[in-house]
């Protein structure tokens, strides 16, 4: 079996940055998916941070995240790109490569795939001298891209080589869609796979979505939909895909304990899915 690396999200844990850092490496991993948070709110500010990550040895898997993007206009477009003028600025003094982007949520958005595809393109465009990718990832509950077939549209009607795909595995399995619903996109499309699970064995209400995205996921293994989660897994390996797949857990209750506890979750669930796989 090909060689798998498992990271986590920073977002995933409490603590400082430093705290964090020292509770990943010791769990045995080697890629974090960073929140811009964490860079900002540790000692000594984000250039602190920087020193502190490229102290560590740890490599970044993506930085988390510009939200709400695409089909806006005027002041708001204006401050989205600043944003991620800055995003992408500090990645360059990170060596991170790839920033996540996720679409707009709010109903008063027009929904006009012609120009969330432009300013996708506008994006890349704007992140293509530093060498940075950008991976788009859809929302189940957000009104204008909210599955996988959409986002791939919005990729192919960008037409930059350097924007791609996030593969969230809650966003596939609160919809229930299979990993076969991923066949027309390519394994060089896929930037990078998040896993996540929930207890809900049905279709959640979208509100429900929302709250158990932000405050409920659970480790694969902890939750409902572990095989479908292994069978993801297995397809994008299968499928040519050799990127990182980040454990993008946001729970309320792992957030009250200390990171060296609550990383104990994540490394269950990769000897878990490894475990599974080699079966």
């Amino acid at each position: 079996m090909t060689t798998l690396n498992f990271a986590i999200s920073t977002l995933s844990l409490t603590g400082t940055l430093e705290e964090k850092l020292n509770a990943i490496k010791t769990a045995g991993f080697r890629s974090v998916e960073l929140g811009a948070l964490d860079l900002s709110g540790s000692e000594g500010g984000v250039s602190g941070s920087v020193t502190r990550l490229k102290d560590s040895g740890i490599q970044i898997s993506a930085l988390q995240e510009i939200k709400d993007f695409g089909g806006h206009s005027g002041r708001i477009l204006a401050y989205k790109m600043e944003l991620a003028k800055s995003y992408i600025q500090l990645m360059h003094k990170l060596g991170s490569k790839l920033l996540i982007v996720t679409p707009a949520t709010s109903v008063h958005v027009k929904h006009d795939i012609d120009k969330i595809a432009s300013d996708l393109r506008a994006l890349a465009t704007l992140a293509t001298p530093k060498g940075v990718r950008i991976g788009f990832k859809p929302l189940s509950w957000s009104p204008s891209v909210n599955t996988y077939a959409a986002a791939w549209d919005l990729v192919q009607r960008a037409d930059t080589s350097n924007l791609g795909l996030v593969i969230d595995s809650y966003q596939l399995l609160a919809q229930t869609h299979r990993p076969e619903k991923l066949d027309h996109i390519p394994a060089s499309a896929i930037s990078l796979v998040q896993l996540s699970d929930f207890a809900m064995t049905s279709v959640p209400l979208v509100e429900d979505q929302i709250d158990i995205a932000r405050h409920h996921r659970l480790y694969p293994g902890e939750g409902s939909h572990g095989s479908s989660i292994c069978d993801l897994v297995q397809y994008c390996t299968d499928k040519g895909y050799t990127g990182d797949f980040v454990f993008d857990v946001y729970n309320d209750k792992y957030l009250s304990l200390p990171p060296s506890e609550s990383i104990q979750h994540a490394v269950t669930a990769r000897e878990w899915i490894l475990n599974r796989l080699q079966r």
